[in-house]
Protein backbone atom coordinates (compact mmCIF):
# COMPACT_ATOMS: atom_id res chain seq x y z
CA UNK A 1 0.00 0.00 0.00
CA UNK A 2 1.51 3.44 -1.07
CA UNK A 3 0.95 6.96 -0.95
CA UNK A 4 1.46 9.15 -3.44
CA UNK A 5 2.60 12.99 -3.00
CA UNK A 6 3.35 15.91 -5.19
CA UNK A 7 5.71 18.23 -4.12
CA UNK A 8 7.30 21.30 -6.17
CA UNK A 9 10.76 21.60 -7.47
CA UNK A 10 11.22 25.20 -6.37
CA UNK A 11 8.97 26.51 -4.26
CA UNK A 12 9.93 30.09 -5.84
CA UNK A 13 9.65 29.37 -9.31
CA UNK A 14 6.51 27.59 -8.62
CA UNK A 15 4.68 30.03 -6.48
CA UNK A 16 5.66 32.67 -9.39
CA UNK A 17 4.09 30.37 -12.44
CA UNK A 18 0.40 29.86 -12.83
CA UNK A 19 0.43 26.19 -12.73
CA UNK A 20 -1.47 24.38 -9.55
CA UNK A 21 -0.66 21.19 -7.52
CA UNK A 22 -2.99 18.49 -9.20
CA UNK A 23 -2.70 15.09 -8.48
CA UNK A 24 -4.27 14.75 -11.67
CA UNK A 25 -0.60 15.35 -13.16
CA UNK A 26 0.26 12.29 -11.65
CA UNK A 27 -2.35 10.26 -13.90
CA UNK A 28 -1.07 12.00 -16.48
CA UNK A 29 2.60 10.74 -16.06
CA UNK A 30 1.73 7.40 -15.71
CA UNK A 31 -0.23 7.43 -18.95
CA UNK A 32 3.14 8.83 -20.37
CA UNK A 33 4.95 6.01 -21.88
CA UNK A 34 7.65 7.57 -24.03
CA UNK A 35 9.53 8.49 -20.87
CA UNK A 36 9.68 5.75 -18.95
CA UNK A 37 12.94 3.99 -17.91
CA UNK A 38 13.97 0.79 -20.26
CA UNK A 39 14.63 -0.73 -16.88
CA UNK A 40 10.88 -0.63 -15.92
CA UNK A 41 7.41 -1.03 -18.05
CA UNK A 42 3.97 -0.04 -17.06
CA UNK A 43 0.89 -0.22 -18.50
CA UNK A 44 -2.40 1.83 -17.47
CA UNK A 45 -5.20 -0.62 -18.53
CA UNK A 46 -8.40 0.92 -16.75
CA UNK A 47 -9.51 4.36 -16.13
CA UNK A 48 -12.30 6.26 -14.54
CA UNK A 49 -11.92 9.61 -15.03
CA UNK A 50 -14.41 11.34 -13.30
CA UNK A 51 -14.20 9.69 -9.65
CA UNK A 52 -10.45 9.12 -10.38
CA UNK A 53 -9.40 5.23 -10.49
CA UNK A 54 -7.16 3.41 -12.72
CA UNK A 55 -5.87 0.28 -12.86
CA UNK A 56 -2.77 -1.58 -14.62
CA UNK A 57 0.33 -3.56 -14.20
CA UNK A 58 3.73 -2.68 -13.51
CA UNK A 59 7.13 -4.80 -13.79
CA UNK A 60 10.87 -4.14 -13.58
CA UNK A 61 13.11 -5.71 -15.83
CA UNK A 62 14.65 -9.60 -15.64
CA UNK A 63 16.72 -11.13 -17.50
CA UNK A 64 16.57 -15.04 -18.08
CA UNK A 65 17.75 -18.11 -19.75
CA UNK A 66 16.26 -20.61 -22.10
CA UNK A 67 17.37 -23.85 -24.67
CA UNK A 68 15.68 -24.23 -27.59
CA UNK A 69 14.77 -27.81 -29.02
CA UNK A 70 18.62 -28.12 -30.27
CA UNK A 71 19.93 -27.39 -26.75
CA UNK A 72 21.19 -23.69 -27.77
CA UNK A 73 21.15 -21.43 -24.90
CA UNK A 74 19.76 -17.94 -25.20
CA UNK A 75 19.08 -14.82 -23.22
CA UNK A 76 15.89 -13.00 -23.31
CA UNK A 77 14.14 -10.49 -21.13
CA UNK A 78 10.90 -10.63 -19.06
CA UNK A 79 9.03 -8.55 -17.77
CA UNK A 80 6.40 -10.27 -14.46
CA UNK A 81 3.30 -8.00 -14.95
CA UNK A 82 2.25 -7.05 -11.01
CA UNK A 83 -1.63 -5.23 -10.47
CA UNK A 84 -1.61 -2.24 -9.35
CA UNK A 85 -5.04 0.34 -8.53
CA UNK A 86 -5.09 3.78 -8.17
CA UNK A 87 -7.58 5.75 -5.43
CA UNK A 88 -7.29 9.43 -6.72
CA UNK A 89 -9.60 11.07 -3.67
CA UNK A 90 -6.90 9.47 -1.21
CA UNK A 91 -4.28 9.19 -3.10
CA UNK A 92 -3.12 6.08 -2.74
CA UNK A 93 -1.74 2.92 -4.71
CA UNK A 94 -2.65 -0.60 -4.02
CA UNK A 95 -0.20 -2.92 -5.23
CA UNK A 96 0.20 -6.62 -5.80
CA UNK A 97 2.45 -8.74 -3.69
CA UNK A 98 5.22 -9.93 -5.84
CA UNK A 99 8.30 -10.29 -4.50
CA UNK A 100 9.45 -12.07 -7.02
CA UNK A 101 9.48 -8.97 -8.82
CA UNK A 102 9.63 -6.44 -6.32
CA UNK A 103 11.29 -7.31 -3.40
CA UNK A 104 9.44 -5.47 -0.69
CA UNK A 105 7.28 -2.37 -1.04
CA UNK A 106 9.93 0.63 -1.01
CA UNK A 107 11.56 -1.22 -4.05
CA UNK A 108 8.19 -1.30 -5.56
CA UNK A 109 7.20 2.34 -4.51
CA UNK A 110 10.95 3.44 -5.70
CA UNK A 111 9.96 1.80 -9.31
CA UNK A 112 6.95 3.85 -9.50
CA UNK A 113 9.11 6.97 -8.42
CA UNK A 114 11.39 6.60 -11.42
CA UNK A 115 8.52 6.10 -13.81
CA UNK A 116 6.16 8.91 -12.37
CA UNK A 117 8.72 11.60 -12.61
CA UNK A 118 9.21 12.04 -16.20
CA UNK A 119 8.95 14.93 -19.04
CA UNK A 120 5.40 15.43 -17.67
CA UNK A 121 6.33 15.89 -13.76
CA UNK A 122 9.32 18.20 -15.47
CA UNK A 123 6.63 20.27 -17.39
CA UNK A 124 4.61 21.20 -14.35
CA UNK A 125 7.43 21.76 -12.19
CA UNK A 126 6.20 19.42 -9.29
CA UNK A 127 8.07 15.87 -8.21
CA UNK A 128 6.38 12.33 -7.18
CA UNK A 129 6.98 11.28 -3.72
CA UNK A 130 5.58 7.46 -2.82
CA UNK A 131 6.04 6.02 0.24
CA UNK A 132 4.96 2.81 1.69
CA UNK A 133 1.84 3.51 4.18
CA UNK A 134 3.50 1.95 7.81
CA UNK A 135 0.98 0.76 10.76
CA UNK A 136 1.11 3.39 13.45
CA UNK A 137 1.24 1.04 16.49
CA UNK A 138 4.38 -0.82 15.26
CA UNK A 139 6.96 2.43 15.78
CA UNK A 140 5.62 1.70 19.49
CA UNK A 141 6.08 -1.78 19.56
CA UNK A 142 9.40 -1.45 17.88
CA UNK A 143 10.27 1.22 20.36
CA UNK A 144 9.24 -0.66 23.50
CA UNK A 145 10.94 -3.88 22.23
CA UNK A 146 14.24 -2.33 22.55
CA UNK A 147 15.67 -2.30 26.58
CA UNK A 148 17.95 0.14 25.04
CA UNK A 149 16.90 2.61 22.82
CA UNK A 150 20.41 4.85 21.57
CA UNK A 151 18.69 6.58 18.40
CA UNK A 152 15.01 7.69 16.56
CA UNK A 153 14.68 9.33 13.55
CA UNK A 154 11.74 10.72 11.95
CA UNK A 155 11.95 11.75 8.42
CA UNK A 156 9.03 13.94 6.89
CA UNK A 157 8.26 15.40 4.21
CA UNK A 158 5.38 18.28 3.53
CA UNK A 159 3.32 16.60 0.51
CA UNK A 160 -0.29 18.70 -1.22
CA UNK A 161 -2.74 16.19 0.78
CA UNK A 162 -1.94 15.81 4.91
CA UNK A 163 -1.63 19.28 5.64
CA UNK A 164 -5.46 19.75 5.04
CA UNK A 165 -6.08 16.78 7.53
CA UNK A 166 -3.33 16.89 9.68
CA UNK A 167 -3.25 20.56 10.68
CA UNK A 168 -1.16 21.03 13.67
CA UNK A 169 2.36 19.34 11.81
CA UNK A 170 1.41 20.17 8.16
CA UNK A 171 1.21 23.64 8.63
CA UNK A 172 4.36 23.51 10.84
CA UNK A 173 6.23 21.11 7.92
CA UNK A 174 4.83 23.64 5.37
CA UNK A 175 6.13 26.72 7.09
CA UNK A 176 9.78 25.48 7.50
CA UNK A 177 9.45 24.39 3.16
CA UNK A 178 7.95 28.04 2.77
CA UNK A 179 11.25 29.65 4.78
CA UNK A 180 13.74 27.19 3.69
CA UNK A 181 12.73 25.67 0.38
CA UNK A 182 13.74 22.41 2.54
CA UNK A 183 11.14 19.49 1.06
CA UNK A 184 12.10 16.72 4.09
CA UNK A 185 12.34 17.39 7.71
CA UNK A 186 14.23 15.06 9.99
CA UNK A 187 14.24 15.17 13.87
CA UNK A 188 16.80 12.79 15.13
CA UNK A 189 16.41 11.98 19.25
CA UNK A 190 19.65 10.55 20.92
CA UNK A 191 20.77 9.35 23.92
CA UNK A 192 24.43 7.48 23.96
CA UNK A 193 23.94 5.51 26.89
CA UNK A 194 20.93 4.00 24.98
CA UNK A 195 18.68 5.27 27.98
CA UNK A 196 16.15 7.55 25.14
CA UNK A 197 12.66 8.20 26.57
CA UNK A 198 9.99 9.18 24.43
CA UNK A 199 6.24 9.86 25.25
CA UNK A 200 3.26 9.44 23.71
CA UNK A 201 2.65 12.89 23.26
CA UNK A 202 0.51 14.91 21.15
CA UNK A 203 3.11 16.15 19.02
CA UNK A 204 5.19 12.66 18.54
CA UNK A 205 2.17 11.18 18.17
CA UNK A 206 0.98 13.80 15.07
CA UNK A 207 4.40 12.70 13.49
CA UNK A 208 4.24 9.06 13.41
CA UNK A 209 0.69 9.41 12.19
CA UNK A 210 1.76 11.75 9.43
CA UNK A 211 4.80 9.04 8.86
CA UNK A 212 2.50 6.55 9.31
CA UNK A 213 0.13 7.66 5.78
CA UNK A 214 3.11 7.74 3.79
CA UNK A 215 4.60 11.20 4.19
CA UNK A 216 7.66 10.16 5.43
CA UNK A 217 9.75 7.01 7.16
CA UNK A 218 11.23 6.36 10.78
CA UNK A 219 14.01 4.49 11.89
CA UNK A 220 14.93 3.26 15.64
CA UNK A 221 18.15 1.56 16.66
CA UNK A 222 18.85 -0.01 20.05
CA UNK A 223 19.33 -3.21 21.58
CA UNK A 224 17.05 -5.81 23.55
CA UNK A 225 19.54 -6.14 26.35
CA UNK A 226 22.84 -5.44 27.55
CA UNK A 227 24.84 -8.01 25.24
CA UNK A 228 22.60 -8.19 22.22
CA UNK A 229 23.75 -6.34 19.02
CA UNK A 230 22.77 -3.07 18.15
CA UNK A 231 19.87 -3.12 15.81
CA UNK A 232 18.34 -0.57 13.15
CA UNK A 233 14.84 -0.98 12.66
CA UNK A 234 12.56 1.00 9.98
CA UNK A 235 9.06 1.57 9.25
CA UNK A 236 9.92 0.42 5.56
CA UNK A 237 10.03 -2.88 7.06
CA UNK A 238 6.37 -2.14 8.95
CA UNK A 239 4.34 -1.65 5.53
CA UNK A 240 0.72 -1.64 6.13
CA UNK A 241 -0.75 -4.78 4.05
CA UNK A 242 -4.53 -5.04 2.50
CA UNK A 243 -5.67 -8.54 1.73
CA UNK A 244 -7.88 -8.44 -0.88
CA UNK A 245 -10.42 -11.71 -1.50
CA UNK A 246 -10.47 -11.20 -5.20
CA UNK A 247 -7.56 -12.36 -6.75
CA UNK A 248 -7.30 -9.96 -10.03
CA UNK A 249 -4.70 -11.03 -12.52
CA UNK A 250 -3.30 -9.39 -15.53
CA UNK A 251 -5.51 -10.99 -17.91
CA UNK A 252 -8.44 -10.64 -15.87
CA UNK A 253 -7.64 -6.78 -15.40
CA UNK A 254 -7.99 -6.25 -19.17
CA UNK A 255 -12.24 -7.82 -19.06
CA UNK A 256 -12.41 -5.16 -16.20
CA UNK A 257 -14.80 -2.46 -16.78
CA UNK A 258 -13.89 0.88 -15.17
CA UNK A 259 -16.85 0.91 -12.80
CA UNK A 260 -15.65 -2.41 -11.59
CA UNK A 261 -12.53 -1.43 -10.34
CA UNK A 262 -14.35 2.08 -9.13
CA UNK A 263 -17.15 -0.07 -7.06
CA UNK A 264 -13.60 -2.59 -6.16
CA UNK A 265 -11.79 0.54 -4.41
CA UNK A 266 -14.80 1.86 -2.73
CA UNK A 267 -15.22 -1.49 -0.93
CA UNK A 268 -11.69 -1.37 -0.10
CA UNK A 269 -11.39 2.49 1.07
CA UNK A 270 -12.02 1.42 4.99
CA UNK A 271 -8.80 -0.70 5.22
CA UNK A 272 -6.80 2.40 3.96
CA UNK A 273 -8.28 5.74 4.25
CA UNK A 274 -6.13 8.26 5.55
CA UNK A 275 -9.66 10.42 6.56
CA UNK A 276 -10.62 8.65 9.85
Amino acid sequence: MLQVSLLPMDNDLFSRSDLTKDIRVFEKSLSNPHAYNDKYSIKVITVEPVEGFMAGVISRRTKVKYHDRDFQLHHAEDFPPVVWLWDRDEQVILIENRRSVFGNATTASRALEKIANNYTMIEYMMRVHIRPKSVESRFWDTFESFEYVYEVRLNMFSPNLFGKTKKEIGDFLHEVEDETNATEFTPVFKNPDGNLNLKKSNWLTSMIDWIKDGAGDWTIRGKKDASDKCKVISSKQKVKVLNIKENITEIELENCSPQYVADLLKALRDGYTYKK
